[in-house]
């Protein structure tokens, strides 16, 4: 492991001279060394804990010399997230990785982070996300909730000037973990866009976003008007991650003509011959009704049928939804969907999807007129 790839420390487990009680992980070209230091040997033992696709190998970590040890090789990813379990006197202790300074946030609490030499972030994420945001108000109608709706749009940008829609789900989150408004200021540089963020309330996310028909209606007929009345709108894109991707596919499957294209990242397309896993999901067989259906082809004996869109779908090599984004990918393109399919190095993560946005999205906007 050569001394230019090694972070976040400066020791070499291989190298004679490396100072055995240092701790942290060690990363290289082809995998990373987690140590975690426990000099008295209070703990019983150490297990990484992650939500991607690991394969074989060993989790637990083998103690030796005052401190835990696990030598993880590289996945198809350029970073990794994960956390570790603790056990001690019979309890169990879920944390991020105490001798890791990396972080990032998560809904479900911090995880750790590994980024291999490789890894650059976006330079767009530098980019200030100038602009005013405006609450946009909608009656709830046939939902328990009205939808919380916040319109970004660049600075300077009059309402009655045409301009692009995104259309995002959990469209809070994708702004503060995600900085899609950057994202949105740097393109609208060349290209103006309008940014309408929507966000579920707590306890609903799961309901409104599985495929859900009394969501798919009030979208297409409550909020998207509710947003074009506001400001003169060109094409609307739905952006979408993990069941967020699923609801807009839904959205324009079921609503022809809502929107013009569609960013999907990460869809939980559940099937349940790829996804058993996820069978115990109180939702879980909607979704797969959903998907089948979709998988069908368009239902041609309505008035309005699904017409086929300018499709972006991304998903990362290393998370268990893979399989169902490309068998979804490959069931849009049968049905002549103008579809890209890009796979990430990454996970079901938002850096993942922050990540992906550029080119692909760009792109996927340049097309639209």
């Amino acid at each position: 492991m050569s001394a230019r790839h090694r972070r976040p420390d400066d020791s070499d487990p291989s190298d004679p001279g490396a100072d055995p009680t240092r701790t942290g992980p060690v990363v290289g070209p082809d995998g990373v060394v987690l140590r975690v230091g426990d000099p008295e040997h209070l703990l019983d033992g150490v297990r990484l804990e992650v939500d991607w696709m690991l394969g074989e190998q060993n989790r637990e970590f083998s103690w030796a010399d005052g401190r835990w040890t696990l030598e993880l090789s590289r996945p198809a990813a350029w970073r990794i997230e994960y956390q570790l379990t603790l056990r001690r006197d019979g309890d169990t202790v879920w944390t991020p990785d105490p001798d890791n300074p990396r972080r990032v946030p998560n809904p479900f609490g911090d995880k750790s982070e590994i980024r291999f030499p490789e890894y650059r972030e976006p330079n767009w994420l530098l980019t200030p996300a100038d602009g005013p945001v405006t609450e946009i108000r909608t009656p709830n109608g046939r939902l328990t909730q009205p939808v919380p709706v916040k319109l970004w749009s660049p600075a300077g940008l009059p309402a009655a000037t045409a301009a692009p829609l995104l259309l995002v789900h959990d469209g809070s989150d994708m702004a503060d973990r995600g900085h899609l408004l950057s994202w949105a200021a740097e393109h609208a540089r060349t290209r103006p866009l309008r940014v309408a963020l929507l966000d579920p309330p707590h306890g609903l996310r799961d309901q409104w976003y599985s495929a859900d028909p009394d969501y798919s209606a009030h979208m297409a007929e409550v909020v998207l008007p509710a947003l074009t009345s506001r400001v003169l709108t060109g094409p609307i894109v739905g952006l979408g991650a993990s069941l967020g991707a699923l609801a807009m596919l839904t959205l324009q499957r079921r609503h022809p003509g809502s929107v013009s294209g569609l960013a999907l990242q990460s869809g939980s397309f559940f099937t349940a011959t790829l996804d058993p896993q996820e069978s115990g999901y109180s939702h879980f067989d909607r979704i797969c009704a959903a998907v089948r259906q979709v998988a069908a082809g368009p239902d041609l004996s309505v008035d309005a049928p699904p017409r086929s869109v300018p499709t972006l779908i991304t998903c990362g090599a290393i998370e268990e939804n893979r399989f169902n984004n490309e068998a979804m990918a490959d069931a849009l393109r049968a049905q002549q969907y103008p579809l890209t399919f890009r796979l990430v190095p990454d996970a079901h993560t938002m850096i993942g999807w922050r990540d992906a946005w550029y080119p692909a999205l760009n792109e996927l906007l340049r097309g639209l007129r």
